[in-house]
């Protein structure tokens, strides 16, 4: 038996009391009210090591908690209810059916943005004819004054005379209508959607209780060609049948999720280490080497939840190289492990990874080119570079790997030597940086 917590507001206990509608014997669900998110932060804090797994009526709470709680979040699988292209179409000829006048460009849809795919709409709507949206992630969801966000938007767009239908998932909004003749058109999560929540849940909790308690994700990346939507959707395409094909040829059963320039892949611990060779050498990567004209990034996380394990995957893959299909870990033990090539692999504690995301916030170098800036100093045991030796272990132009040096100076994690030829090189006497990361 699962027990559920779900966690609501009173608006939104309205329809999330549909649950309870649900004949699902192996579960166990109880629905706590929160007031705000405040609130629910001390009540998650209070509740969560009692469940299996949480759910929470929206993006809003569900993001919030991830954001302020990341480690209580983690500890645990958690899911949001979502609305679903059936549900808004379901809406959508309500509405039509009640307004004969209904038009696109009159209306704002709070909850489609680019993770949803836009529930279908760009699919079919013409450019000129889409309806305002209050944004193109999901992300700005987890801002903590989202609900003042969303209704300035609304607000905004009725004032100026733009839109006269406002879809929106928040129960809360027509609070903020008080003084407005619209009505906004609540759009929620029906009954089959909230099911289908509950059965994801349900197996995010069956892999928890894997008898090794282990979560393993894998993260698989593309390169994406700019402005060629062909090429993108080929690649999706390439890559979804090569992974398939190693299904068969290996006899693995790698659960596939697809995004819009990656794969999510959810296997055991057992098979991830048969998979990787006992974590030296990833036999998925050799063998979509061998089969996809392109290259992909693979990166692998492990976890005691699913949450856990793809932020760890999602970490590891972005150790690869743009131009060389390899393989990174990130194990249980926070540690970095690749290239999974059968050769010397490094390791950089999970510790070393939260100093370079500080020090990537501090200087706006991207996260990715400090991992590789460390690892070019363990590789090759010094301390000391010239932009041309960043720009070649980064393959990015010297202009760019000097513009690096230059902010790492800047802030102190760099100090110029006296310059000098290197290697008894002829030419110019070039900068050498000495680099600083403690």
């Amino acid at each position: 038996m699962y027990k559920i917590c779900v966690f609501s507001t009173e608006y939104s206990y309205r329809w999330i009391k549909k649950i309870y509608n649900l004949n699902i014997e192996e579960i166990e669900i109880t629905i706590i009210k929160y007031e705000n998110l405040s609130n629910l932060e001390e009540l998650f804090k209070e509740h969560y090591q009692f469940y299996d797994g949480v759910i929470f009526s929206g993006q809003i709470p569900y993001l919030h908690i991830r954001k302020k709680l990341p480690e209580e979040f983690s500890a645990l699988p958690a899911l949001f209810t979502d609305i679903t292209e059936r549900d808004f179409y379901c809406k959508l000829a309500e509405t039509q059916y009640l307004y004969p006048d209904f038009n696109f460009k009159e209306a704002i849809i709070d909850f489609v943005y680019e993770e949803n795919n836009y529930l279908g709409l760009k699919e079919w709507l013409r450019t000129e004819d889409f309806p305002y949206t209050f944004t193109d992630t999901i992300q700005l969801f987890g801002e903590p004054n989202v609900y003042e966000l969303v209704s300035k938007c609304h607000l905004e767009l009725i004032e100026e005379k733009k839109v006269k239908y406002c879809f929106t998932r928040l129960t809360n909004l027509y609070t903020y209508f008080e003084d407005i003749d619209l009505t906004p058109i609540l759009v929620v999560p029906s009954e089959k959607s909230i099911e289908s929540t509950v059965q994801k849940l349900i197996k995010e909790m069956e892999l928890v209780n894997l008898k090794n308690s282990q979560v393993v994700c894998g993260h698989i990346q593309f390169p994406v060609p700019e402005n060629d939507l062909l090429e993108i959707e080929y690649r999706q395409i390439a890559l979804y049948k090569a992974i398939l094909d190693f299904n068969r040829k290996f006899g693995f059963s790698l659960i596939t999720y697809r995004s819009a320039i990656h794969y999510e892949i959810i296997t055991n611990y057992s098979d991830y280490i048969e998979i990787t060779n006992n974590e030296t050498k990833c036999s998925l990567a050799s063998f979509l080497r061998s089969q996809l004209p392109f290259k992909v990034r693979i990166g692998w996380g492990i976890g005691k939840t699913l949450a856990n394990a793809q932020i760890q995957a999602e970490k590891a893959s972005a150790y690869g190289k743009e131009n060389v299909t390899e393989s990174y870990s990130l194990n249980k033990e926070d540690h970095l492990i690749g290239p999974l090539e059968g050769e010397t692999f490094l390791k950089i504690p999970e510790t070393i990874i939260t100093r370079l995301e500080e020090i990537s916030v501090e200087t706006q170098i991207s996260l990715f080119h400090l991992q590789k800036i460390h690892s070019m100093i363990i590789t090759l045991k010094t301390n000391t570079f010239t932009a041309e030796e960043i720009s070649s272990h980064l393959s990015i132009t010297v202009r760019s790997a000097n513009r690096i040096l230059k902010k790492l100076e800047q802030h102190a994690f760099a100090k110029i030597q006296k310059a000098q030829l290197k290697n008894h090189s002829k030419g110019r006497p070039k900068n050498v940086y000495l680099l600083d990361f403690d």
